[in-house]
């Protein structure tokens, strides 16, 4: 896969990397609905106790996010340069890290459960539900960030096949073990909330150790000769790259905080139908995050060897079908806008709403599909302080002030018109400027290679 990354022509081996992790990603899209529901057949107690849970499992989230950027960009940039020991290396060192990052949080979480949730806030009345979930979910957290990291190192490797059939075995292997450990079988009562956080702990634990066994088998995991001081410094360059990767991720929720700031004085419709757009989001742009999750894998081993027109190439390229693709969603969503409106409420006015998100804001998500595909690119090449520069300024300078002056002159479709234009301007802005100035983008891969070769 090494040579086909460095050599084949990008309109193939672009859509070749993108289609395995269309299948892995929607599969974990879908996984989180399934779980949802599930738990919502056990009342409003239990959905409510999983709610107060989710700033806990979305914190684990964005660190094995961006963590697993940080691996993927040292992992790939060491494949590029085909150096055996230095990819062993570095993948040891991820593992380990996830390792300790992961046991540090179970402990820690275990010790101060009470303290957590009582400074969140926790109704006395829903903190037996709160326990009976983390209690699985605490120790969970190992193996989650484990393979969510370990994942990359896969796509890093080249075996984008495998690592998306792991995402989808993890989310099968959860659905099907949901049932059976919140609702018992066999005369067994089960374990109810509590079912479903060890469903998805046992899934991924399944996933963790077939995942380690393919790493020994290609001969990536063991040592490599890495010394006590080598293997601090690998940590150091992940913990650089992928805070500032953690934080961009964490600027999404709170983003859609401040928006749904301005949707709650529009009343209860507007705020359910905000809920169902938002939950809809993910399965437009699936593509586009799939795409945002290979191309790192392609820019680092390129930019190793000093590939940079090809890499300039590819993020033409890839913009231009996340583009095509987001254009697609938009004509989807406004011819059967009413028609999955309709799944979700039987509400007029909630079915208007929805009606409303959905058409103007996928206008938005081509815009928004650029920036990623950009983001993905600079975190590839270890440059994750511009990522989150260039998602700030998406959020905080276009997506928000858009939706506010909507808001202000026209209502809820204003706000959603707003915030769709906000990112249509920036993404094409960006485009536009790479389209035209591909030398300076040139010039400045060479300097960031000349940089990242001395660390």
């Amino acid at each position: 896969m090494r040579d086909a990354i460095l050599t084949q022509d990008i309109p193939r081996i672009m859509p070749a990397l993108t289609r395995p992790m269309v299948v892995g990603i929607a599969a974990l899209f879908f996984m989180n609905l399934v779980d949802t529901w599930f738990i919502s057949l056990l009342g409003t107690e239990s959905l409510a106790a999983v709610g107060f849970a989710m700033p806990i499992t979305l914190l684990v989230m964005n660190l094995s996010i961006g963590l697993g950027i940080a691996v993927s960009a040292l992992v790939s940039q060491a494949v590029g340069q085909n150096d055996a020991n230095k990819i062993g290396q570095r993948i040891f060192a991820s593992l380990s890290l996830s390792l300790l990052l992961g046991g540090g949080l179970a402990i820690s979480g275990l010790l101060a459960h009470d303290a957590i949730f009582a400074w969140m806030g926790a109704d006395p009345v829903l903190l037996p539900d709160i326990r009976q979930f983390m209690i699985f979910w605490w120790p969970g957290a190992i193996v989650i960030l484990l393979v969510m990291t370990q994942n990359n190192t896969l796509r890093a490797l080249g075996m984008v096949k495998l690592s998306s059939y792991l995402l989808l075995l993890g989310s099968l292997l959860n659905v099907l073990l949901d049932p059976l450990l919140i609702f018992g079988v066999a005369g067994w009562p089960g374990l109810g909330v509590g079912g479903a956080s060890l469903a998805t702990s046992l899934s991924w634990a399944i996933v963790a150790a077939i995942l380690l066994w393919h790493q020994r088998r290609h001969g990536v995991l063991g040592r490599f000769g890495i010394s006590l001081t080598g293997l601090f410094f690998i940590w150091r360059r992940l913990l650089v790259l992928s805070v500032p990767a953690m934080l961009t991720n964490m600027l999404v929720p709170v983003a859609a905080a401040i928006l749904l700031l301005l949707v709650a004085p529009m009343g209860a419709e507007a705020i359910a139908a905000f809920g169902v757009g938002m939950r809809l989001e993910p399965f437009a742009l699936v593509i586009t995050l799939a795409a945002t999750a290979v191309l790192p894998v392609f820019v680092a081993q390129n930019h190793a060897v000093a590939n940079d027109q090809r890499i300039v190439h590819a993020l033409l390229f890839a913009m231009m079908r996340v583009v095509l693709w987001q254009s697609a969603v938009v004509l989807l969503f406004w011819l059967l806008g009413g028609v999955i409106a309709r799944q979700f409420s039987t509400d007029v006015q909630v079915q208007a709403y929805i009606v409303d998100y959905i058409r103007w804001l996928s206008i938005g998500y081509v815009g928004m599909a650029i920036v990623l595909v950009l983001n993905s690119a600079l975190n590839a090449l270890q440059k994750p302080l511009g990522s989150l520069l260039l998602n700030a300024v998406r959020l905080l300078l276009f997506y928000l002030p858009g939706a506010y002056l909507g808001a202000y002159l026209a209502g809820y479709r204003g706000m959603v018109m707003g915030a769709a234009a906000g990112q249509v301007v920036l993404g094409v802005a960006i485009w536009w400027w790479l389209w035209r100035n591909p030398e300076w983008l040139r010039t400045r891969l060479a300097q960031w290679r000349e940089h990242t070769s001395t660390q």
